[in-house]
């Protein structure tokens, strides 16, 4: 097995689990199949194999092709590893990674925040102003909340992501 391929398959347990890794491996060493026989090997609902290919391909693991089968002229899926450099597709999740991060930084620092003792809920000025400074949940009074830890570990959490190359 590849280096390429064998970060494939640690890379699908990371995200979906044990199981994912055991499919890209079935994949691996038959080069294609379809969902059914991914579910038949495995002895799983075809639904629950298709739900892990389709996981696998949205997070650029797997690519398929398709064919129309000539007697109910339904698609057949034929489902391969992807062929993509492993490094291209970790950066583009380091990249999603550092815009999700980045906006919910944003959010912290642009907004004061107010949450319930009680239930926890947590709540922006505007939502407090709206309520009275009462929680809808329980109606308590609400109480300012200090996001500044927040922000701090979201600031660490960029930095350290900006500086992450999993390939040094």
């Amino acid at each position: 097995m590849s280096l390429n391929v064998q970060v494939l398959a640690e890379l699908s347990e990371k995200i979906f689990g044990k199981r994912a890794r055991q499919v890209m491996e079935f994949l691996i060493s038959r080069g294609e199949a379809t969902d059914e026989q991914v579910a038949n090997f495995f002895g799983i609902d075809v639904n629950e194999a298709r739900k892990i290919l389709n996981d696998l391909f949205e997070q650029r693991l797997l690519r398929y092709r398709r064919a129309r089968d000539e007697k109910i002229g339904w698609y057949i899926y034929f489902w391969r590893v992807t062929d993509e450099n492993p490094a291209v597709i970790l950066e583009a999740r380091r990249k999603k990674a550092l815009a999700i991060l980045r906006q919910r930084l944003e959010y912290e620092r642009d907004n004061t925040f107010y949450v319930c003792l009680k239930c926890e809920k947590k709540y922006t000025f505007d939502e407090a102003v709206d309520n009275s400074f009462r929680c809808i949940e329980c109606g308590e009074l609400l109480e300012p909340l200090d996001n500044a830890r927040v922000i701090e570990i979201l600031e660490e959490a960029i930095s350290k992501l900006k500086q992450y190359n999993p390939f040094e």
